[in-house]
């Protein structure tokens, strides 16, 4: 129990070092996201908002949102080619948001994600790209 505390407190410890602003777009979760399809690319941003909301460690970084937001447009990948997609993303959220929840045993309509966020920032998974350690 103790070295999956200390686990945890030094990958908070990282995350907040290499979260000091805006994550580079050289970071491997970055890298992550912008490589994902666009259902995807919104259903990795859904889950990582559902994080900051139910999980007073984490917040929600906009900017990096914004900024992968505008890259991907260039490359056609954006909020820009979303509307065409929204059955696609909408499908991709629900299969996405059932899988996290098995993985992490939680529901995230109502449980504390914070243990799940801090599994995702210890993986570094494209979701925990988009988390900002309080």
């Amino acid at each position: 129990m103790m070295t999956r505390g200390l686990m945890i407190g030094a990958a908070l410890a990282l995350a907040a070092c290499t979260t000091g602003g805006a994550r580079s777009f050289d970071d491997p979760a970055v890298q992550k996201l912008f490589n994902m399809s666009t259902p995807q690319y919104y259903a990795n941003l859904t889950l990582a908002n559902r994080i900051a909301q139910n999980c007073a460690r984490y917040s929600y970084d906009a900017a990096l949102d914004s900024s992968l937001n505008e890259a991907r447009n260039e490359v056609g990948r954006g909020s820009l080619s979303a509307n065409s997609q929204r059955a696609g993303i909408e499908l991709e959220t629900d299969v996405s948001q059932r899988s996290f929840q098995v993985k992490h045993g939680v529901d995230i309509t109502s449980d504390d994600l914070c243990a799940a966020g801090d599994a995702e920032v210890l993986e570094g998974s494209a979701i925990s790209a988009l988390l900002i350690p309080a």
